[in-house]
C-alpha cells in the first residue's frame, strides 16, 4: 500500500506546507515505511545517518547522553515531525538517539532523496521553519528546566505533548524521570490535574482533556500563592 494511503495524515504534514499535492504524494510516496513492534532505535547519537524519519504513527523519544553518562529525555517527537534532517543535510553524526517506541510507524527518506526536495524554495522555506521550531522548542524547555517548579515542569512537558495530537503512552515514572523529579511528585500533580478536569490517567497513558485549563495551570504556579 503505498504511504500516502496508509498515512494519508501526513499529506498535510508541515514539511510539506503549499507543495502542490501531486509533489506531496510524490515525496511521501518515494519514502520507505518502517515500522516497529517494540522500542527500536532508529538513530543513534554519535553515529552517521544516511537520511530523515518522518513520524507517520505512534512517538519517538529523543534523548542525550553526556560524557558521564547521564542520560537526558529531550522531547518526544509525534506524527508529522522530522528527525535527522539537518544531520542527513549536513552530513554530521547524530546529535542525540531517537528511539522509536512500540507500535510507532515512520516513513524514511534517504539522503539523495532530501537533497532533491532542497531544489524546491518553498520546501527549503518548511526545512528553516521546521529547524527554527526546534530551536524555539529546546529553548522553551532549557529556560523551565533553569527557572520552573517541578509542577510547571511536569505542567509543560503536558501541554507540549497535547499539542502534538498523541496520547502521553508512557508510565508516570517515565514522566518523572524526563522531568526530573520523583515519582510522587508526579503522582501529586496529576491528582490534581485529575480533579480539575484536566487530564485524564489509565493504564499506561495520560490524555489532556482541557488545553486552555492546563496553560492556566502554568500561570497559576508562577504566582507564589499558588495552590499547593
Amino acid at each position: 500500500m503505498k504511504n500516502t494511503l496508509r498515512f494519508p495524515q501526513l499529506l498535510n504534514t508541515a514539511l510539506l506546507n503549499d507543495l502542490p499535492d501531486a509533489d506531496k504524494t510524490t515525496f511521501l510516496d518515494s519514502c520507505s515505511n518502517r515500522s516497529y513492534a517494540k522500542d527500536t532505535a532508529i538513530l543513534t547519537q554519535s553515529e552517521p545517518t544516511n537520511g530523515m524519519f518522518v513520524v507517520a504513527h505512534g512517538s519517538v523519544e529523543v534523548s542525550f547522553l553526556n560524557k558521564d553518562g547521564n542520560r537526558s529525555i529531550i522531547y518526544h517527537a509525534g506524527p508529522g515531525q522530522v528527525l535527522g534532517m539537518i544531520e542527513a543535510v549536513a552530513g554530521r553524526p547524530c546529535a542525540a538517539t531517537c528511539m522509536a517506541f512500540a507500535n510507532t510507524a515512520v516513513l524514511f527518506c534517504p539522503t539523495a532523496l532530501l537533497m532533491v526536495q532542497l531544489k524546491s524554495p518553498v520546501f527549503i522555506r518548511n526545512f528553516a521553519i521546521a529547524t527554527h521550531d526546534m530551536i524555539t522548542r529546546d529553548n522553551m524547555f532549557k529556560s523551565a528546566d533553569q527557572f520552573y517548579t517541578v509542577e510547571q515542569k511536569i505542567c509543560l512537558y503536558l501541554r507540549y505533548l497535547s499539542t502534538q495530537n498523541f496520547k502521553f503512552m508512557q508510565s508516570q515514572s517515565y514522566l518523572a524521570n524526563a522531568v526530573g523529579c520523583t515519582r510522587q511528585t508526579v503522582n501529586k500533580e496529576l491528582g490534581r490535574l485529575r480533579d480539575q478536569g484536566i487530564v485524564e490517567v489509565t493504564k499506561g497513558a495520560i490524555t489532556v482533556v482541557d488545553h486552555d485549563a492546563l496553560t492556566n495551570r502554568i500561570e497559576e504556579l508562577r504566582s507564589p500563592k499558588a495552590a499547593r
